[in-house]
């Protein structure tokens, strides 16, 4: 792991729109660093020696002059506030997604870097995690630095080891990082509480007490960025995904260790906070339970009761409405598509309503990924797609995703009316990432909100969703008269360690309020340095990348099919076995039979099934070819053999293409 490649990728979160980058801190960052370094003290001393200069003020009032600025100074570079967005989840419960300071989450993301060959032999500690973080090398635009195990890796593990136990314990830490205790970091990097409160009260000048502890250092830069809090770690950057494993690796070791000593059998896997345990009886689970909340107790964590519960392993493996959501089919027919996304969005709206705790409808939306929307069909689905995301807000990023994808379809009138919507709604809350979202919509379309709308999006204090609108703004040429009170009244210099940190800069860098002094920058120490280097942090040319969503080869299959039997029809074969087996399969692909068929499985059986004789027919022509000598016996077969590896590859690729989506919708969609 190196610092580029974690501030590039693993600084802000993945929830913002891709306008939102670190790009150009993060590959500048060693130079910012030593600059800071070398350039701190002449700083403070500059800014000390402006006292003399000004007049007016008493010997006395000037030494206590410098001693507040050199105070305020050294309050800037030692904590900070992480700006915060906030984004809904199921019900009305929003989750705070935070935004740490560059000037602390670039020295919180050095001390990870530095130490992360020590960190990530902890992760050794755990047999129940798959989620133990792996250094991501791909670079497409959705990657992160650190990636793991997804949820379908999490679902099956427990689904094919479990067969030989009887209970199940399901269960999470309650608002694990939140809850998480800073100083807990040092206990466990360092082997264990008591080990570590052993060593802190050892003499420093015994020789047996250790004074460089990695882990104290990364405490410390956690509540340097969260304003010197020592409860909770920042949701959002991989730095708080890697030290929240380290923790919880720590936790399956003792609830490991425990249960052993206790001569308990049992399975365990766990998804970030989340435990899947299986157990012989409901009192080995009650007691892995009961020893779970002892451990999390010590680090100060808790069970979340409302979602722990312990049942038979017969019971169900997936819900219902994920049954009905994930094997929905869409016929490949233009008509049949428009019947088919009905009743598919009926579905799903009606299990969202039986079902609100659950994310239905992100589920059903992740269906598009894989289902390409026909040109006819356009009007209907969009009409159907901005009714959903008014339902469930937290789809929008979805939506946003869709609307590129199909960006010349994308009618501007009612996209206009949605967005305007969200903003209303959502405006009065704070609702971060709904008004970021749409403002950002409205951006990629070049689309003008009105006054009224600007309005309510300065006024709503959303530090991401201003700076899209101040943004979108620049490119207003209508409205010449407006206020920007209550934008500016958030702007200032002591900001930039606060929570407006984003807006502050962004705002003063851009220019966006030419009424605002570049001072506001130039007089903090740190961030000038940004300004100096030319760093930003919103680009609003980055985009998201569409979907590369493929027609179905089901058509395909069809004419190739058509193709194989008209020529059987009209050509003599010498071997009348093979010919009638290569009739039967062309009766048993053939998919009209299927046209009113939304079942998938129907079709993926029928495909995995013929793929399979398809490749056994190609073998058995070849032989027939070497058995014949002359080649016009011989030629119906190379004609029929090249159209057999035709329907092949088409078939294989519509199975491939089944087992993508099967893939990209076994998830639950809590874990997105």
């Amino acid at each position: 792991m190196n610092i580029k490649h974690l501030l590039n990728k693993g600084y802000f979160p993945k929830e913002l729109p891709p306008s939102f980058f670190t790009e150009l801190f993060g590959n500048d960052f060693s130079n910012i660093s030593a600059l800071a370094d070398s350039t701190k003290n002449a700083s403070l001393t500059a800014l000390q020696n402006s006292v003399n200069t000004m007049t007016g003020l008493s010997r006395p009032e000037k030494t206590e002059k410098k001693v507040r600025l050199k105070q305020i100074f050294k309050n800037r570079l030692n904590y900070s506030d992480c700006s915060q967005f906030n984004i809904p989840k199921s019900g009305i419960a929003r989750k705070i997604i935070k935004i740490p300071n560059p000037i602390h989450q670039g020295k919180l993301s050095q001390a990870i870097v530095d130490n992360y060959t020590e960190i990530a032999k902890l992760f050794n500690d755990s047999n129940l995690s798959t989620t133990k973080p792996q250094i991501e090398t791909e670079i497409e635009q959705n990657k992160r630095s650190v990636k793991h195990n997804d949820f379908s890796f999490f679902k099956e593990s427990g689904i094919i080891n479990s067969f030989k136990y009887a209970v199940q314990l399901k269960t999470d830490i309650a608002k694990f990082y939140p809850s998480i205790y800073t100083h807990s970091v040092p206990w466990v990097t360092f082997g264990g509480k008591d080990k570590y409160k052993r060593n802190r009260a050892l003499s420093n000048t015994d020789p047996l007490k250790v004074n460089n502890i990695y882990g104290n250092d990364i405490d410390d830069r956690l509540m340097w960025c969260q304003n010197q809090q020592t409860m909770g770690i920042p949701i959002g950057p991989d730095t708080s995904f890697i030290i929240a494993e380290v923790i919880a690796c720590h936790i399956d070791k003792h609830l490991e260790k425990k249960l052993k000593s206790k001569k308990i059998d049992f399975l365990g896997y766990r998804y970030y906070d989340d435990y899947a345990l299986y157990f012989n009886s409901e009192l080995d689970a009650q007691i892995g339970l009961s020893e779970l909340k002892k451990i999390l107790n010590d680090f100060e964590l808790k069970i979340n009761d409302e979602k722990t519960e312990i049942s038979r392993t017969q019971s169900e493996l997936e819900k219902p409405w994920a049954l009905d959501i994930k094997s929905f089919y869409f016929r490949p027919s233009e008509n049949d598509q428009k019947d088919d996304i009905w009743n598919f969005f009926s579905i799903a709206f009606r299990h969202a309503q039986e079902n609100p705790k659950d994310s239905v409808l992100k589920l059903a939306l992740n269906k598009f990924n894989f289902v390409r929307i026909e040109e006819e069909n356009w009007d209907y689905f969009e009409s159907l797609l901005f009714r959903l995301g008014l339902i469930e807000t937290s789809s929008l990023n979805k939506i946003a995703k869709l609307l590129i994808t199909y960006e010349k379809l994308v009618s501007k009138k009612r996209l206009k009316e949605f967005c305007f919507e969200i903003i209303k709604r959502n405006y009065e809350n704070q609702h971060d990432f709904e008004l970021t979202w749409s403002l950002w919509i409205l951006n990629e379309f070049k689309i003008q909100p009105t006054k009224d709308i600007y309005e309510m999006v300065f006024k709503s204090k959303s530090v991401t969703g201003i700076i899209v609108g101040l943004d979108l703004f620049q490119q207003n040429n209508r409205i010449k008269n407006f206020d920007f009170t209550s934008v500016t009244e958030m702007i200032n210099t002591d900001n930039l360690n606060n929570k407006e940190w984003l807006l502050a800069y962004e705002t003063v860098y851009k220019d966006w309020i030419p009424t605002l002094s570049k001072s506001i920058i130039q007089d903090h120490f740190f961030f000038n340095i940004l300004e100096s280097r030319n760093i930003y942090f919103y680009n609003n040319s980055r985009k998201l990348e569409p979907l590369k969503v493929e027609r179905s080869y089901l058509k395909k299959i069809e004419t190739k099919l058509k193709q194989i039997t008209t020529y059987i029809s009209k050509n003599k074969f010498s071997n009348t076995e093979l010919k009638s087996e290569l009739i039967e399969l062309s009766e048993n692909l053939n998919l009209t039979d299927l046209t009113q068929t939304t079942d998938r499985k129907e079709i993926q059986k029928k495909l995995s099934d013929s793929d399979s004789k398809i490749k056994e027919l190609i073998d058995k022509i070849e032989a027939v070819k070497l058995e014949l000598k002359k080649f016009d016996k011989k030629k119906p077969y190379f004609v029929v053999g090249k159209r057999l590896e035709e329907l092949s590859e088409l078939t294989s690729k519509e199975i491939e293409a089944e087992a993508k989506q099967n893939k990209g919708l076994l998830f639950d969609p809590t874990y997105e």
